[in-house]
């Protein structure tokens, strides 16, 4: 895996949010961070809401977070 990549197990019915914009500082799920970092770089960033029917293994990426990794 690179090491931008978190392999995670979601439990079942359990809301996970997890950060679009690299700045939270628990990576990779969102701590509102982008709200800051929106008002200061003008943009939109909002987390990325998953709530599995079941207990699910997954592995989650994003190049925003390369930054932080």
């Amino acid at each position: 895996m690179e090491n931008t990549e978190k392999k995670l197990t979601l439990k079942k019915e359990i809301k996970y949010s997890f950060c679009t914009c690299g700045a939270s500082q628990n990576l990779p799920f969102c701590d509102e961070s982008h709200k800051k970092l929106n008002e200061e770089t003008n943009c939109n960033y909002k987390s990325l809401k998953i709530t599995p029917e079941g207990e699910i293994t997954i592995i989650v990426s994003s190049k925003n977070w390369e930054k932080n990794s």
